[in-house]
């Protein structure tokens, strides 16, 4: 079967596509050799598809001959054409994350705005089976769970990957043989990157192993996804026999836990970590409980999990049950549970920004005073920066960053008098009080956190 073929019948069966034919693809574009290969071969299946090009502006000259070989393409192809630019470095700057966090993020929130105003109903990236391998790989080596295992999804909402099921062999294969140009970004063969060091000199010693690497641990990623999937379930059952609300608290009844005793602690870190558990303490509660310890109490930023005879009882943390906090305008710092906000105010932009993820900066004319911290709420939205002002509801904001539901349980927001979201603290802060080159005045904002 062709390479378009295979294709084809991976966004039905791998990607979930219904009817792929019907429906409108906006396709990620770099201009290197995978992304063109994916454009030709929407065209070669009559896929119907625009092209998305980001120019970073990372790469001088040769990113602008990038974003022109990919427009020419897409003439080539006689499909619409999007394109964008981001100055990445003052972004990652901002936002104290590396520039290829900023990178990624910049290109999935452009894509998603594209794709909401040009009615696709698709974004699809030319991530492949080698991609989704070195991930793995990259997972291992940190040390992970089982969602670790499971690579690169074929699917995230209406992200699809549709040529996760080649190795990147094939797709080098098919662009030779069908003499496609592409633009060669000269980063991809230096190992400063760790995703680069796994690529160029972890893979080639394991293929001496098994020559058919990416076939072996691509069938081991799909065993993976049908066991996680199958784990779900038994965890949800798990819940439903255990869990019981009682006003302000909830209680796990231990009798539900019987018969799990080897797989206790990823029960207990799976059901309760909504709650702040971690792992460490997901272990030393297992362990409590084999051993009949009633009376343990292990303490997360947000909840006391108590250990009794017959129950495990979650209740909200009596001592940080706080849900908003005030900040006058002189106030120069503010405790919160899990940690510290410092304020300071300086008379000048700095000339660099702190690259730590728990600072942020504010026009400080922007801002309506008293501010408020809270808890996140139902229906908050506001405008990350690097959307140009669009505004965007914290819920999917959480769900395209990958929030857990512990993660969104401990979101803090940063508010001003006038309901303004200012920062999803930690994260991300709001377009409308950037930083400007008019500024002159700038609030410093850092987490210290417990």
């Amino acid at each position: 079967m062709s390479l378009a073929k295979r294709m084809l019948r991976y966004l039905a069966d791998g990607c979930g596509v219904d009817h792929p034919k019907q429906q409108h693809f906006l396709l990620a574009v770099s201009g290197g050799k995978d992304s063109v290969a994916m454009a030709h071969l929407f065209a070669q299946t009559g896929l119907s598809f625009g092209i998305g090009h980001c120019n970073f502006q990372l790469r001088g000259k040769a990113a602008d001959e990038d974003a022109a070989f990919v427009e020419d393409l897409a003439m080539q192809l006689d499909c619409p054409f999007h394109q964008t630019t981001f100055d990445t470095l003052a972004v990652a700057e901002q936002y104290s994350v590396s520039v290829q966090m900023a990178a990624r993020e910049l290109r999935y929130e452009w894509l998603e705005s594209i794709r909401e105003a040009s009615g696709y109903d698709y974004v699809a990236t030319a991530h492949h089976l080698t991609d989704a391998v070195e991930t793995q790989i990259f997972h291992l080596v940190r040390g992970t769970g089982m969602r670790g295992l499971l690579g690169i999804p074929p699917r995230n909402g209406q992200v699809v990957r549709p040529l996760l099921f080649a190795s990147q062999r094939e797709l080098s294969d098919y662009q030779e043989a069908s003499d496609l140009p592409y633009r060669e970004d000269s980063s991809n063969a230096g190992t400063k990157y760790t995703r680069n060091f796994i690529r160029h000199r972890v893979l080639p010693v394991f293929r001496e192993l098994n020559p058919g690497l990416e076939q072996s641990l691509g069938e081991n990623m799909q065993r993976f996804r049908e066991s996680f999937f199958l784990m779900e379930q038994m965890l949800n059952r798990i819940e439903e026999a255990a869990k019981k609300q009682e006003s302000d608290r909830i209680l796990y009844q231990l009798d539900a836990f019987k018969g799990f005793a080897p797989a206790l602690p990823t029960v207990l870190f799976e059901l309760l970590s909504p709650f702040g558990l971690n792992t460490t303490q997901a272990n030393d509660l297992a362990a409590a409980i084999h051993e009949g310890q009633p009376g343990k109490v292990f303490l997360t930023p947000t909840h006391e999990i108590a250990l009794a005879a017959e129950v495990l009882e979650v209740v909200v943390k009596r001592e940080k049950a706080v849900r908003s906090l005030i900040i006058d305008r002189e106030a120069e710092q503010l405790p919160f549970p899990g940690g510290c906000l410092h304020f300071q105010l300086l008379e000048e932009v700095p000339e660099t920004f702190s690259e730590d993820t728990n600072v942020a900066y504010f026009d400080f004319e922007t801002l309506a005073f008293p501010l408020i911290l809270r808890k996140w709420q139902a229906g908050d939205q506001f405008q990350p920066f690097g959307m140009g002002g669009k505004h965007q509801k914290v819920q999917d904001y959480f769900s395209n960053h990958k929030f857990t539901r512990a993660e969104k349980a401990a979101a803090w927001m940063l508010v001003d008098e006038n309901g303004t979201i200012l920062w999803v603290v930690g994260h991300r802060s709001n377009h409308a009080n950037r930083v400007r080159s008019s500024t002159r005045q700038c609030l410093r904002v850092s987490i210290l956190t417990d």
